[in-house]
């Protein structure tokens, strides 16, 4: 899976997986699904209170199209109040982020749903295809017309392992200020640590780490997240007996 390489303002770099193109193409056939099975629901809904009886061609016309304009506006709704996700993207966890790794606005989601029409529609998807094979972040062009990305939300298995791995005998703690930490600091830092990841918000986890630096009085010669690992498996190795 590609990676999508942020450096941030505080030049932390984060790393996160793009969403892959059969995950994109697969939570777009979900939405739309949704959204042809609500069309068929409008359908019998009028049928069923017999608007289709009346010879007013206008009034059935402008009746489908009210009751059809949740389904038009759908992907924005869903992207505005779900964070980046519709329920293919939730599915598929993956989810629209700004370019930067940060929470996508009101606006970007908008022109990428406006946008939708060119990249999407008018060539039944070609040129949203061409764009997230042809471009380095794999946008298309209604992300790049917002500067926007699609991420996978997928945990990172190697996080996960790093996390729960066993500790060898002959590991060496780095950090023997750990011993300042409480059993309850150490499960709040990794909490903190893995909800950062999950969320893919580097700034938790960089906030996470300068806390960590003015408790533990360190200055380590490393990632943000790369000492914050580090210093929940110093905890533990340092306690594992106790």
């Amino acid at each position: 899976m590609n990676k999508l390489l942020i450096n941030t303002p505080q030049n932390v770099k984060f790393e996160y997986n793009q969403a892959s193109l059969g995950s994109r193409i697969v939570a777009f056939a979900i939405d739309y699904f949704i959204i042809i099975c609500y069309a068929i629901l409008v359908m019998l809904i009028v049928t069923q209170l017999g608007l289709l009886k009346s010879k007013d061609s206008w009034l059935i016309n402008g009746m489908y199209m009210l009751l059809l304009l949740p389904a038009m506006f759908y992907p924005f709704l869903m992207e505005t109040f779900f964070h980046g996700q519709t329920m293919g993207k939730i599915i598929m966890k993956i989810k629209v982020v700004k370019i930067d790794g940060t929470r996508a606005n009101m606006y970007q989601y908008f022109i990428r749903w406006v946008c939708s029409i060119i990249d999407v529609f008018l060539c039944a998807g070609a040129l949203g295809i061409s764009s997230i094979i042809a471009t380095k972040n794999a946008q298309r062009i209604g992300d790049l017309a917002a500067d926007t990305a699609v991420i996978s939300t997928k945990q990172n298995t190697a996080i996960q392992q790093t996390l729960l791995a066993e500790i060898t005998k002959e590991y060496a703690v780095t950090f023997p200020q750990v011993i300042r930490l409480s059993d309850h600091d150490a499960n709040i830092i990794k909490e903190v640590y893995k909800k950062g990841y999950e969320r893919k918000d580097y700034n938790i986890i960089l906030a996470l780490s300068n806390k960590l630096v003015q408790l533990l009085d360190v200055k380590p010669q490393m990632r943000p997240e790369e000492f914050v690992d580090v210093v929940i498996k110093d905890y533990y190795y340092t306690f594992r007996d106790r």
